[in-house]
């Protein structure tokens, strides 16, 4: 299971270089990075959970975390509206979606859902 870090920052010039930088200084390699200005957040996916939360910590950064579910999906068109479908026929909502890698046969997705347990059982993860 993958952790997405909501790190609240700012809207001005280097904000994001802090960041970026108290994690480059504990070898933690960000994997996907979303950003909302308007909302001030951060949203990343690390290579290392535990040394990024020790470090965001340390560093007095305000965030939150959350888990993520990831799923491997074949790399063709309409595999993310399936799972999609699949999720929302049952009631789960996804709340974020973010593509951690790819091969030339498949995608992981990582997806933060209403319903952990549901959505698991659904994907079958």
């Amino acid at each position: 299971m993958e952790k997405e870090f909501s790190v609240k920052l700012a809207n001005k010039s280097g904000e994001l270089a802090r960041m970026t930088e108290v994690l480059q200084k504990d070898g933690v390699n960000i994997r996907t990075i979303s950003t909302e200005p308007k909302a001030e957040v951060v949203r990343i996916v690390t290579s290392d959970p535990e040394k990024a939360r020790k470090s965001l910590s340390q560093s007095k950064m305000q965030f939150s975390e959350r888990n993520l579910l990831v799923a491997r999906l074949e790399d063709r068109p309409g595999e993310l509206a399936r799972i999609s479908a699949a999720l929302a026929k049952e009631g789960v909502n996804i709340d974020a979606a973010y593509m951690l890698d790819k091969d030339s046969k498949h995608v992981h997705v990582a997806l933060a859902v209403s319903d952990e347990s549901k959505a698991s059982t659904i994907l079958k993860l």
